[in-house]
């Protein structure tokens, strides 16, 4: 990396020449003549340098903040920056939720009145709602772009949008199926529809004596998706075979749970192991239900 000129080091960094100057008098990065050349340049260090900055900018770190940082940088002092950092960041993202559960509700106001006008911004109840909020918020836009802001949350969506849930099939038996496992874990189907209760509009076909077919639901175990168990029926024609290939396994809230859910699932099942301690959980179990589906139940 030689000497580079200013407008070579904008367009190279994407820096217009009026912030590199602004770098310049904060001590950020320093430019030199050289000698016989009638244009200013930067020299490795200071290309590195305003790398260095940028990077910092990008994650929101104040200019003051990088001077502290590149002039001492030592660990404890860069950690405590990028604390404070992240503090004031957590506070933006409290008063944008708070602005946006306000700004919904007015939404659902305008929505259930016939009357839609701004008399909503009278009310006793909106004074209290928006009072805690500051008149000049912080505008985002100057440090981040909104083309940026989506192309950030488009690769972090792509990253962690990944959603897993194990998904169990039936042959006419999946509502028996659903009973045993409210017994065992003490879970409820949610989102239960039966084939009856397809709309005739929507054109789903199925024989005759099914109408009492599970067709979609799920039991959540805890508060993820992953803990997640969707299950439906097969149609006759169409029924499964069930193996030992797919193992449902469930982390239970104590030993008892474990012991519990065993006690259900064995009775016309098959015990693989019996409630035990092992060096890795203090209660663990294995066992197929009567359907055929084999479980895991462990508490650590």
């Amino acid at each position: 990396m030689d000497l580079q000129t200013v407008s070579t080091v904008s367009r190279e960094h994407g820096v217009s020449t009026r912030m590199l100057r602004y770098y310049e008098q904060c001590g950020l990065i320093k430019s030199m003549r050289k000698e016989g050349y009638s244009y200013r340049v930067y020299d490795e260090l200071n290309q590195k340098r305003l790398q260095q900055v940028i990077i910092l900018r990008k994650l929101q770190i104040p200019v003051k903040q990088i001077c502290i940082i590149l002039n001492n940088p030592e660990a404890v002092t860069i950690i405590e920056i990028f604390k404070e950092s992240i503090l004031e960041i957590d506070s933006e993202i409290t008063a944008l939720s708070t602005i946006r559960k306000i700004l919904d509700s007015f939404i659902n106001e305008l929505e259930t009145t016939a009357n839609v006008n701004l008399n909503i911004l009278r009310g006793d109840s909106v004074l209290e709602m928006a009072g805690s909020l500051s008149l000049v918020q912080k505008n985002i836009k100057e440090r981040t772009t909104v083309s940026e802001l989506n192309q950030a949350a488009e690769i972090l969506n792509q990253r962690n949008n990944v959603k897993v849930r194990v998904e169990l099939a039936y042959n006419g038996n999946c509502a028996e199926a659903i009973a045993l496992y409210e017994k065992a874990f003490g879970v409820k189907p949610e989102g239960l529809l039966k084939y009856k209760d397809a709309p005739p509009e929507d054109g789903t076909q199925h024989p005759k004596g099914t109408e009492d077919y599970v067709m979609h639901t799920w039991l959540k175990f805890g508060n993820d998706v992953v803990g997640e168990i969707g299950m439906h029926d097969r149609m006759p024609g169409k029924e499964c075979n069930y193996g030992d290939g797919v193992t449902v396994s469930v982390g239970l809230g104590s030993a008892d749970a474990v012991k519990t859910a065993f006690d259900v699932l064995k009775d016309g099942g098959v015990i693989g192991v019996a409630p035990e301690t092992t060096f890795f959980s203090e209660c663990y179990s294995e066992v197929k239900d009567k359907f055929g589906i084999c479980w895991v139940m462990i508490y650590n």
